[in-house]
């Protein structure tokens, strides 16, 4: 039987928690494949893999709640396609509803990184109550801490206060997250509430990129191939960038397909200096420009 089959033999099987949990694990599965270019080889069809949602949504219709938090993301943030933030939030408004853990948390995440500019002032309070909430009743939620930091930071359901929200930061990473390592060298670097330090923001960013946080790891690459703040030093930079790229870093995977295609410090290589501009360009990110200054 194919796999083509599979799944839609599971979507017609009666209700049991069972399926449900093979219906996740085959979505989870087929993102894999998506991951590693299946459907850019022609292995995964695309029919295939638009009944992904579908399994979710069905694992999450068959008792296995967890899984409209995994549906949403989908829907915010899918792995090929066009994101649908409506269906994102009534999917996470459907996991609030059931209890699901973390589930608000995840609902004001979303608001946050993916309805910035357009939540409604309600949509924004709540979403801050909700992180409130789950900071008070788990102090040690490193995550929670982080994404409090943020909505005081910028005044998302709340007045805007950076010093707060820096405090906030420096607790989050006190506690392990690495994205607020990272937004305690943003604060540093562009003077949020604090006075403007870049070896404090330097360090922090160091930090955060031996920590294997992507976009520090990106920006470590960028200080070293320019020199902002340290000598200038094009291994060091082919290397962080190297590891930015690794764990899919578009912006990463452009700075080196510069590199490797000018020759700037390393070898010349333009084939692979193609193939990274266009693995940044399957990420979706327009190095339309950049080929064009190099010739690829």
């Amino acid at each position: 039987m194919s796999d083509h089959l599979d799944i839609d033999v599971l979507l017609q099987e009666p209700a049991s928690l069972a399926v449900a949990e093979q219906l996740v694990a085959w979505a989870d599965t087929t993102r894999t494949q998506i991951a590693r270019g299946d459907m850019m080889l022609g292995i995964l069809t695309i029919d295939r893999a638009t009944k992904i949602p579908t399994a979710y949504k069905t694992a999450a219709q068959q008792g296995l709640s967890s899984a409209w938090v995994t549906l949403a993301w989908w829907y915010a943030y899918p792995d090929f396609g066009e994101p649908d933030l409506s269906a994102a939030e009534e999917a996470l408004g459907t996991a609030v509803a059931a209890n699901v853990d973390n589930a608000q948390l995840e609902l004001a995440r979303m608001r946050w990184f993916f309805k910035r500019e357009t939540a409604t002032e309600s949509e924004q309070q709540q979403a801050f109550q909700y992180v409130s909430e789950s900071v008070d009743s788990d102090p040690a939620n490193a995550e929670g801490v982080y994404l409090l930091a943020l909505l005081t930071t910028h005044g998302f359901g709340v007045a805007a206060s950076p010093g707060a929200g820096f405090e906030l930061q420096q607790r989050a990473a006190d506690l392990g997250n690495l994205d607020a390592l990272f937004e305690i060298y943003v604060h540093y670097a562009n003077g949020l509430d604090v006075p403007v330090d870049e070896e404090r923001a330097f360090a922090a960013c160091q930090r955060a990129a031996e920590a294997g946080h992507p976009r520090a790891m990106y920006n470590l690459g960028a200080f070293n191939a320019t020199g902002r703040g340290i000598p200038r030093n094009m291994t060091e930079a082919v290397k962080w960038y190297e590891r930015a790229a690794d764990v899919g870093n578009p912006s990463a995977m452009a700075g080196l397909a510069m590199i490797f295609a000018t020759g700037d410090g390393v070898e010349p290589d333009r084939e692979y200096a193609r193939e990274l501009f266009d693995q940044a360009d399957y990420c979706g990110l327009d190095v339309s420009h950049l080929r064009e200054q190099v010739g690829l």
